[in-house]
């Protein structure tokens, strides 16, 4: 029972060290210039109208209708490349876990400045 909360706490303290120097290499990278903050990009959604369901009527034309289904899923393909699942998971986990991470060291940054420190930002 000791040993477990010891191992708790030692997991906590480590925790925060690490996270403590995080944003502290972080903050000094900005400071001296070394880094520059990277603004979030908003990207709004367009829906494609070009694209609409195709309704097949009885059994009119099944050759001429497969074959024109295989060539726009061609086009289709080749419009969009090729393309690696894990690949694209990977870098959109990076690019959330470093915008979760950038927003969280200005959150406590501001908090530093503002509130403990009493500055303003009169830049």
């Amino acid at each position: 029972m000791m040993i477990k909360k010891l191992a708790v706490v030692m997991i906590l303290v480590l925790g925060t060290l690490l996270l403590g120097s995080l944003f502290g290499v972080q903050h000094m990278n900005e400071e001296l210039g070394i880094t520059k903050p990277v603004p979030l990009e908003i990207k709004t959604d367009q829906s494609d109208e070009s694209v609409k369901p195709v309704v097949q009527s009885g059994s009119k034309k099944p050759q001429v209708d497969a074959k024109s289904d295989l060539i726009d899923k061609r086009q289709k393909a080749e419009d969009v490349g090729r393309f690696n699942f894990f690949s694209e998971l990977g870098s959109n986990m990076a690019e959330g876990a470093n915008r979760l991470s950038r927003l969280a060291l200005s959150q406590v940054m501001s908090f530093v400045h503002e509130v403990l420190n009493g500055e303003s930002r009169s830049e």
